[in-house]
């Protein structure tokens, strides 16, 4: 019993007397080991490395070009959510509250850098348990949009090919992915078309990006996505809902 004690005591304090350096090296292993996580249709891979005490780096390479409507809400929600990720472990936040920096680079499909960051200790008004969700946990429609709120405070953003502006991305109380989107006048005129629903949402079930967006957000127990396309002045056109029994 004594033995056992004493195995408990130095345990404790080997933990307890762990140095800064220390908590980083395990924080970079934590990650790398957890990096498949994050892999998507985006983002290729991502690794962790620090040469000193004060800072680790984070290297992020993905399949975005630099002007791909993809590429904008990227970089724009990224940093927020790698620090929501950070802030999940129990290490990481520890390491962000004593000032280590986390310097972000974000690559594009051409290895050219599409964001550079740091991320400090700088608060969060809300967190993620990420850790849950991973373990299997569904988010609640609170939660989805808590991750959202990083994509939504960087919008709108146009994609040039049609003119729509991408107005707001939030999670219904049913957990469906709901897109605001504003749509220019000619493009108004077309989808007021009989018919033109059912065009569009052909087109959009042939786009690779739906059936990985539905992938990827299955963990997190989205049900269906729908895309609102409003006029200038806010004016429901069309309602176009995707469920994943239409992708089959």
């Amino acid at each position: 019993m004594k033995k056992l004690f004493l195995l408990c005591v130095t345990a404790i304090l080997l933990v307890a007397c762990q140095s800064k350096s220390d908590k980083v090296q395990q924080f970079v292993k934590i990650y790398n080991n957890s990096s498949k996580m994050m892999t998507s249709s985006v983002i290729k891979s991502t690794t962790a490395s620090s040469k000193s005490p004060e800072s680790i780096d984070i290297e992020v390479n993905t399949n975005t070009d630099s002007d791909d409507i993809e590429t904008g809400l990227l970089t724009s929600a990224l940093p927020e959510l790698i620090e929501q990720a950070i802030k999940s472990e129990k290490i990481g936040k520890e390491l962000l509250d004593s000032g280590v920096k986390f310097n972000l680079k974000v690559y594009g499909s051409d290895t050219k850098v599409i964001l550079e960051e740091v991320i400090d200790n700088s608060k969060l008004n809300k967190n993620i348990d990420f850790k849950a969700i991973a373990s299997g946990k569904k988010p609640n429609n609170v939660e989805l949009n808590q991750m959202l709120d990083a994509f939504n405070r960087n919008l709108p953003i146009v994609d040039e090919s049609t003119g729509t502006k991408i107005m707001s991305i939030k999670a219904d109380e049913n957990n469906n992915i709901v897109y605001t989107c504003e749509v220019t006048d000619s493009f108004a005129s077309m989808i007021k078309v009989d018919g033109a629903e059912q065009m569009i949402k052909d087109e959009m079930l042939r786009s690779p990006q739906i059936q990985q967006i539905f992938q990827k957000t299955s963990v997190l127990g989205v049900n269906n996505i729908k895309y609102l396309y409003n006029d200038s002045k806010g004016n429901l056109i069309k309602e176009i809902t995707i469920t994943k029994q239409d992708l089959k």
